[in-house]
């Protein structure tokens, strides 16, 4: 499941310098042009991570980068062709995660996308002394092995690739068992009960969302 970004930046030539680099590095691109443009597509989209100009047409990125932080903790990468440390703290207490002054190396941004996003190259999501191989589908708490079987590992792979997020009964149904799925979708509860029995002291971090369904979070 790819990792969506969303590239808010009003040089066109950037944007698709950053797009067919970070599309190369299997990541999905959402592109917006402007500020107004920009928070409508976080809305529409629920990105993964955002990458945010600060000198945009309309909105700019201050304001998009406050707004968006009042409704969500979706991680915001400031970047400008400013070289300021006032523009830095600025952003830092609207909320933005990182910033990075232009021009900058597309190898430094991927590294802190995959270091705010806590997934590293090989698929792995570390949290404390949590670790979880997405790929191996191997679970381990303080070191030690956790078992756990295919579907647990498919349901808390999405719950991490998708970490703050609200995620409804349904969705999960339709990501995890497939469209097809007739049952009850009382499954999901049965299924995340079991998840949380296995991550032990971590099992705050997926919180139950009354009438809703599911959100996996930090604490």
């Amino acid at each position: 499941m790819k990792k969506k970004i969303l590239i808010i930046e009003d040089e066109r030539d950037l944007a698709k310098i950053l797009t067919d680099f970070f599309q190369s590095e299997n990541f999905k691109i959402i592109n917006a042009y402007d500020g107004i443009e920009g928070l409508e597509l976080f809305y529409m989209e629920k990105p993964d991570i955002i990458i945010l100009d600060i000198n945009l047409p309309y909105k700019n990125g201050w304001d998009v980068c406050s707004e968006i932080k009042k409704q969500s903790n979706i991680p915001i990468i400031m970047m400008t062709a400013r070289n300021s440390e006032l523009d830095e703290l600025q952003g830092l207490d609207l909320g933005a995660d990182d910033y990075i002054t232009k021009p900058f190396s597309l190898k430094i941004l991927l590294a802190r996308i995959k270091k705010t996003l806590k997934i590293d190259g090989n698929g792995i999501y570390n949290f404390k002394e949590l670790q979880f191989d997405m790929k191996l589908q191997e679970l381990y708490i303080n070191g030690e092995k956790i078992e756990i079987s295919g579907r647990e590992s498919q349901l808390l792979e999405y719950f991490i690739r998708n970490k703050k997020i609200v995620l409804t009964r349904e969705k999960i149904l339709n990501e995890i068992w497939g469209f097809d799925f007739y049952g009850d979708d009382r499954v999901v509860d049965t299924l995340v009960k079991r998840i949380r029995k296995k991550l032990f002291g971590y099992s705050s971090n997926i919180k139950t969302i009354r009438g809703v369904g599911y959100i996996f979070d930090e604490i």
